[in-house]
């Protein structure tokens, strides 16, 4: 049975007269306009030591329609890239102009779980000294980007995985989603406690040993992440390895979020990758991947296991790993903060610094106000240091009385005049990033 819950329409008109009405023909068009064909290359990207190969397929007319969107293709385990190098996946990508960076999570047969853990065990050793998150995000996002003529923000990128890279997709878009504009998963582990398998066992150990270290990389737990995203889950009914249920979690996870998804189970599809799927996945992400990026109005987010995480230009730090932090309902006018530790945020350059600003320390769902400071924000930024517990902030510029007795509103000059429109600003990346935080950007 097909389950949809939607904001995200399959139009199968369009995807009939569209994508599906020039697969198999691109490349004749090409050959007739005389542009070049589609075609893979192989590479191989190393970043401090750790070295995958990566395949990229260049569409049909390349480079004549930059700047191309990427969509990221994350393999099953024991998958290999070839898995991905099918005559409609690459004429969905010509027709769509896209180009494809093909991934695998595993270092000689060693699976990664496309995981934020390095050194993992494995019989007869370890592997991934740098883990697959971190080589990913320094590694290959940057070469990528340097390579090729590709869109360079999140609205231009997309990941797409299968089996264990289903897992992959929805996880590293929840650990950065300020980095991607959807994630798609095709028959995804998306629950980790729902598996098991040597491969899992290998990346976070025995079920039930240490629940934090399966907690901090399971999409479930990270699905409040997601907000703002384009979501896409497949599954076949007929799975034999990896349960529907996973899928089916997942879908109920974000539809009480209230987070516009796309979820479809089909009858009678084993573990596989159908052109049928493919297809409603370039119907949809290619008019996304060609759109202005907009980040969400308000977002969530939360995490474990790292000392500190940077998300929509907000840095969060604390001294404890092994704690849960989690913002909620992020604006510039406040926020609510749940932690097990004492954390220091630093904000996005919101607020103008000329304006001093009201900044309120409430007891969650009470009308306590535990602390309120007079602040100035310079370069736009609040400093705060709060201690573990579960607060709401508010932040509103401080009424200034001139010698006429005008009040400054608070609606007005609290943002920074620039930051109106778009209200996190895209930051320089730092060449070095602090401890357990390789992804941060330079103030």
């Amino acid at each position: 049975m097909v389950k949809q819950s939607l904001p995200i329409r399959i139009a199968w008109l369009g995807l009939i007269a569209g994508i599906g009405g020039v697969l198999g023909r691109p490349p004749a068009i090409a050959k007739a306009q005389g542009l070049p064909q589609g075609s893979w290359e192989s590479w191989t990207v190393e970043w401090r030591g750790q070295a995958h190969e990566v395949r990229v397929y260049r569409p049909a007319g390349f480079p004549a329609h930059r700047p191309y969107p990427v969509i990221y293709l994350l393999s099953g385990w024991a998958m290999g890239l070839g898995m991905w190098e099918r005559p409609d996946l690459q004429q969905a990508a010509d027709a769509a102009h896209i180009l494809l960076v093909a991934l695998q999570g595993e270092e000689d047969g060693v699976p990664s779980y496309y995981s934020i853990y390095p050194g993992l065990p494995w019989p007869g050793g370890s592997a991934w000294q740098v883990s697959f998150y971190d080589w990913f995000f320094q590694g290959v996002l940057p070469w990528v980007e340097s390579r090729y003529p590709v869109r360079r923000d999140p609205g231009g990128r997309a990941l797409v995985g299968f089996s264990m890279g289903g897992k992959g997709a929805f996880s590293l878009a929840a650990h950065r989603p300020d980095f991607f504009a959807a994630a798609v998963s095709i028959g995804g582990v998306l629950d980790l406690t729902l598996h098991d398998s040597e491969a899992l066992r290998a990346v976070y150990g025995p079920k039930n040993a240490d629940p934090l270290r399966y907690a901090a990389d399971n999409p479930i737990e990270l699905a409040p992440n997601l907000k703002g995203l384009t979501l896409m889950i497949f599954h076949g009914a007929a799975d034999p390895e990896v349960s529907p249920v996973h899928s089916r979690r997942m879908h109920e996870v974000l539809q009480a979020l209230g987070y516009p998804h796309y979820w479809e189970e089909i009858p009678g599809l084993g573990h596989e990758v159908s052109s049928a799927e493919i297809g409603r996945i370039f119907e949809t992400l290619s008019p996304i991947l060609r759109a202005p990026y907009r980040p969400p109005d308000r977002w969530s987010y939360r995490f474990t296991m790292a000392r500190a995480r940077t998300i929509y230009g907000m840095r969060v730090s604390k001294t404890d790993p092994a704690t849960w932090t989690e913002l909620r309902d992020v604006t510039p006018r406040g926020f609510e903060v749940h932690s097990g530790d004492s954390i220091t945020l630093i904000t996005p350059p919101w607020y103008s610094s000329r304006i001093p600003l009201r900044v309120q320390i409430w007891k969650e769902r009470s009308n306590i106000v535990v602390s309120e400071r007079r602040m100035t924000a310079p370069g736009g930024r609040l400093r705060l240091t709060l201690p573990a517990g579960r607060w709401r902030l508010t932040v509103e510029a401080i009424p200034r009385t001139s010698s006429g007795g005008v009040l400054i509103p608070s609606e007005g000059p609290l943002l920074a005049s620039s930051m109106r429109s778009d209200p996190v600003h895209p930051l320089r990346r730092k060449p070095l990033c602090p401890e357990n935080d390789p992804i941060c950007y330079r103030f």
